[in-house]
């Protein structure tokens, strides 16, 4: 009730000191901590602070809605461009209450005290050793060392009823998958039993699905239970005992742990990505699986064999065939869990460039999916229902980087039209409120508290660390918004690995980032020109516009400061745990190390 009251009258208390104005304001004041009393009323999972939040967030965009209309009416538009303007807001509020309404699952961590679906992992339960367990890992032309080690890992599970089936796909030089072949039949000796089976599958089709697909169907008749493990992935030894328990229940089809790394610390650029990746894992993720919208990501997962025939096994024509399969689970009936604890770590890509090709493909992905299901996702009846949230928040997670891109295209196209009404006279300058400065920078301050939060939530209390994250994801922006395009198209996308040998980066930071530089200078352009038409757009207006252009030429900026902090951090000699790709005659009297 404290944080109620705090937040109620410290608003009050700031708009008067800023306005010099009290009894104008009390009938908004009123009616807003009466609603929030309802929200605290009946949202009984929601924490206070996720209340004010979810009502505050309501109501501007409410007032933001009513002031822009207010402005279309008001700006004297021709009938055409009035049209398009309405249009353009009515898109944006229907884009933002979804957006709102998705974030309520996607921060359920930051705003919710209660929740439906278990959040804490037992310890391990010897009751759970009678289901048989068939681990996947496949690979492709990997450093043997790290594929060898991840192996050992597995083999050193605390629970026996379990095989591991190890595909290498294509691998042309046998110095590379040759020991990993010798490697399982070594593990077989020393655990006394066969539990590892090698496969070299020359030509197998379809990248890493493909290999799934064929380990799918080499897998033991009596297993129960499928993983999916990453080469380079080094697992906890209570993996599958602490997680295989949950599986009693009929209804679970699978169960997903975050993506997690190891090897970052020292490393400026590693330590950036790994910033980067980690609310999302540990934050975004577990409040999607709370709505019913879990999905999997590709490594340290488990899921029902018999789901996943059902389901019709991995999707060799999507880039991101793990969250791809979690739709068709729960078309054909299944529900998820995500946990938000670790159960192994992998490998950060070394180069801006192999960083930039790995977003590529978790972002395309998705939009392949969006476009390939997106019958699944219509309401009833026109589709049959999925658990919990799962239309609305595929359909948000899918098209977030398109919304993104038509947000840029509506922004710009609004000022293009608003100097072009401008020049031609159609259109008075547009005044802004003296109050607007003050808005941003309520706004600013919120977004960096709402965000050292979620730093927080996932293990980060270094600010310099939490703005080096936000610098790793504002460096991806361009690619981001490459990457929804491009998942669009009907035309199949190359499906492009995380190389695991240590990566020699470009020499030039601008090497691998020409799009972003290109953007970034003609943002700045832009923002630098709306300072000279101060005399045609106004003041406020023009220095909105400056400011906007130039956040956004920042954004696109981050790209080369990535790739030079990678180029940076790449000349050290490498550490030991990613071997550099040496010449095959090298590699050659290495296999025969492995091999005596």
């Amino acid at each position: 009730m404290h944080e109620f009251l705090g937040a109620s009258f410290g608003a009050l208390f700031a708009t008067a000191l800023v306005t010099w104005q009290i009894g104008s304001v009390i009938p908004i004041f009123l009616a807003t901590i009466t609603l929030v009393a309802i929200a605290r009323y009946y949202l009984v999972r929601f924490s206070m602070p996720g209340i004010l939040w979810l009502t505050g967030a309501g109501l501007g965009s409410v007032m933001t809605s009513l002031w822009g209309t207010l402005f279309i009416l008001e700006a004297g538009l021709p009938p055409l461009l009035m049209v398009l303007a309405f249009a353009a807001l009515g898109l944006t509020l229907f884009a933002f209450l979804a957006n709102l309404i998705a974030s309520v699952a996607r921060e359920a961590v930051l705003t919710h005290e209660r929740w439906r679906l278990p959040v804490a992992i037992p310890s391990s339960d010897p009751a759970a050793a009678h289901l048989k367990v068939s681990l996947h890992l496949a690979c492709y032309a990997e450093p043997p060392e790290i594929v060898i080690e991840t192996m050992n890992r597995l083999a050193a599970q605390d629970y026996d009823n379990f095989e591991v089936l190890v595909c290498d796909n294509n691998t042309k030089d046998e110095a590379l998958w040759r020991p990993l072949e010798a490697h399982c039949a070594r593990l077989n000796a020393k655990l006394g039993k066969e539990c590892f089976r090698f496969f070299h599958v020359d030509p197998l089709p379809g990248a890493k699905a493909g290999a799934l697909n064929f380990l799918l169907e080499q897998t033991a008749s009596d297993a129960q239970i499928i993983g999916v493990i990453d080469a380079d992935y080094y697992s906890r030894n209570d993996f599958l005992s602490r997680l295989l328990p949950f599986f009693a229940d009929p209804k679970l089809g699978y169960i997903q742990t975050p993506h997690d790394y190891r090897d970052y610390e020292g490393n400026d650029y590693l330590s950036a990505c790994y910033w980067e990746y980690m609310p999302v894992n540990k934050v975004d993720y577990p409040g999607v699986s709370e709505y019913g919208g879990a999905f999997t990501i590709g490594t340290m997962c488990l899921m029902r064999e018999d789901a996943l025939v059902k389901a019709g096994g991995w999707a060799e024509w999507c880039l991101t065939e793990d969250s791809e399969v979690s739709v068709r689970l729960r078309k054909v009936g299944y529900e998820g869990l995500y946990f938000g604890e670790t159960f192994g770590r992998g490998l950060i890509p070394e180069t801006f460039d192999d960083y930039k090709k790995q977003r590529f493909r978790w972002t395309a992905g998705p939009v392949q999916q969006l476009r390939r299901h997106w019958r699944l996702f219509l309401p009833a009846p026109f589709a049959a229902p999925l658990p919990g949230w799962t239309k609305l928040l595929e359909v948000v997670r899918c098209l977030a980087p398109l919304q993104t891109l038509a947000a840029l295209v509506v922004s710009v196209g609004g000022m293009l039209a608003m100097v072009v009404g401008l020049a031609i006279g159609a259109m008075e300058p547009v005044k802004v409120p003296s109050i607007a400065g003050l808005l941003m920078l309520i706004g600013a301050a919120t977004w960096w508290v709402r965000l050292v939060h979620r730093y927080r939530l996932s293990g980060c209390y270094d600010t310099g660390a939490m703005v080096w994250g936000e610098i790793a994801r504002a460096s991806l922006s361009y690619v981001v918004l490459v990457a929804g395009i491009a998942g669009l198209s009907n035309r199949p996308l190359a499906w492009r690995r995380t190389p695991k040998f240590a990566g020699l980066a470009d020499e030039s930071p601008f090497a691998a980032t020409r799009p972003e530089t290109i953007a970034g200078c003609a943002s700045l352009a832009v923002a630098v020109l709306c300072l000279f038409a101060t005399g045609l757009l106004g003041t406020g207006v023009a220095l909105l516009s400056f400011i906007g252009f130039v956040s956004l030429a920042l954004r696109f900026f981050c790209a080369p400061l990535m790739a030079a902090t990678a180029i940076r951090a790449s000349r050290p000699a490498p550490r030991p745990s990613r071997p550099r790709y040496i010449p095959r005659d090298a590699r050659v009297a290495v296999s025969r190390v492995w091999e005596s």
